[in-house]
């Protein structure tokens, strides 16, 4: 699973990138910035039934224990917590939620975790933790809207957020220590308070390079790139006319070169992490039955794109990968993979998506 969709270079390939990237990812970094510090600082919040307040709520860990206990102890019950909650994990199947993140018309999976991460920079540097990583979105706009469940764009469809629960309880708990230092007689924020200024904006680190997939899939495939109906009360720099026309770049670039997969990848910029390669990497976590379905949903677009930018005949330098992907498809098809945790139209959809996918791979088949 993880051979398939966290790619392993077999060797350094020459990365031409147009001269205007460092412009414009610069660019982008400042309109994310912007957008973070103003969640952080206005008021706001989600609502009680929202799943990342359940699932804070529902840890019972004391938070007077030292921070190595705590974390130790949170690890512990996380996986069996998450299944309590219907959430997707190394242990449990879950269930597909609406909208919770994205607006109804999103089929979302919510992945539990307890991936390794450094405990004492994520307490000491708490506002900057990421337990939340977006694998899969369906927006290919730039204007960073905020995941708070509210719909805000032109696309809809699936997607894919990995939770680890380690690192949140651990931001909160570095955010209640916070709320006790502050001044007497100031109210302490909530956890409803909690996800919508500190968690949700977090977000956007990884949405970003996640909007920048589905942005030059959209130029891969001639179809035009969403919009946002709902702006910010401040004004963004609009990067995008200047973005299409790099990746535009791009796109013949890798065209002529004839890269293999992982060449692909790294042969595509990102805003937050140094290209898609470094984006696409999946959560650290064992490989079973009960989660392949989501982690394998979250990396079809992933898939999608590389077989697509590989050409005509992508078999010419990724033959073992594309038999791989052929041994994978098929064993998914022969387990029923999908069976049994979605409908029959998001089923369908995903079926789809393979089998885009399987015909783009092995062209003298079609």
């Amino acid at each position: 699973m993880h051979a398939l969709f966290n790619l392993t270079p077999r060797s350094l390939q020459g990365i031409q990138v147009p001269g205007a990237w460092h412009t414009i990812r610069a660019g982008l970094r400042r309109n994310l910035g912007q957008v973070i510090r103003y969640y952080r600082h206005t008021p706001g919040a989600v609502k009680s039934s929202h799943p990342l307040v359940k699932l804070v709520q529902s840890v019972d860990v004391p938070l007077s224990l030292t921070l190595e206990r705590y974390h130790a102890n949170v690890d512990a019950m996380a996986l069996n917590l998450s299944m309590a909650m219907k959430m997707t994990s190394s242990i449990y199947r879950g269930k597909i939620w609406n909208g919770e993140f994205y607006g109804v018309g999103h089929d979302e999976i919510l992945v539990a975790h307890t991936e390794y991460f450094d405990l004492a920079l994520a307490h000491r540097d708490w506002r900057n933790a990421t337990p939340l990583r977006v694998l899969r979105h369906a927006r290919s706009d730039l204007e960073m809207n905020l995941p708070d469940g509210h719909f805000t764009g032109s696309e809809t469809g699936m997607a894919v957020i990995a939770i680890n629960l380690p690192m949140l309880m651990v931001q909160y708990r570095a955010f209640r220590e916070e709320e006790k230092r502050r001044a007497a007689g100031v109210d302490e924020k909530s956890v409803t308070m909690f996800v919508h200024r500190f968690v949700l904006p977090n977000m956007l680190f990884s949405q970003l390079d996640q909007t920048l997939l589905n942005r030059i899939r959209c130029l891969q495939a001639r179809v035009p790139a969403g919009w946002s109906t709902r702006k910010h009360p401040f004004a963004l720099t609009d990067y995008s006319t200047r973005l299409d026309h790099c990746y535009e770049e791009i796109l013949v670039g890798l065209s002529k070169q004839g890269k293999n997969f992982i060449g692909i990848l790294q042969g595509v910029p990102a805003a937050v992490r140094q290209n898609l390669e470094e984006a696409m990497h999946l959560p650290a976590m064992a490989p079973t039955r009960q989660v392949m379905w989501a982690l394998a949903i979250a990396r079809l677009p992933m898939l999608d794109f590389v077989v697509s930018a590989a050409g005509e005949h992508p078999g010419a330098r990724n033959q073992a990968e594309i038999n791989l992907l052929n041994r994978t498809f098929l064993g998914w098809q022969q387990e029923r993979l999908f069976d049994g945790v979605m409908d029959a139209l998001t089923h369908q959809a995903v079926i789809d998506e393979l089998d885009g996918i399987r015909s783009k791979a092995n062209p003298a088949r079609r």
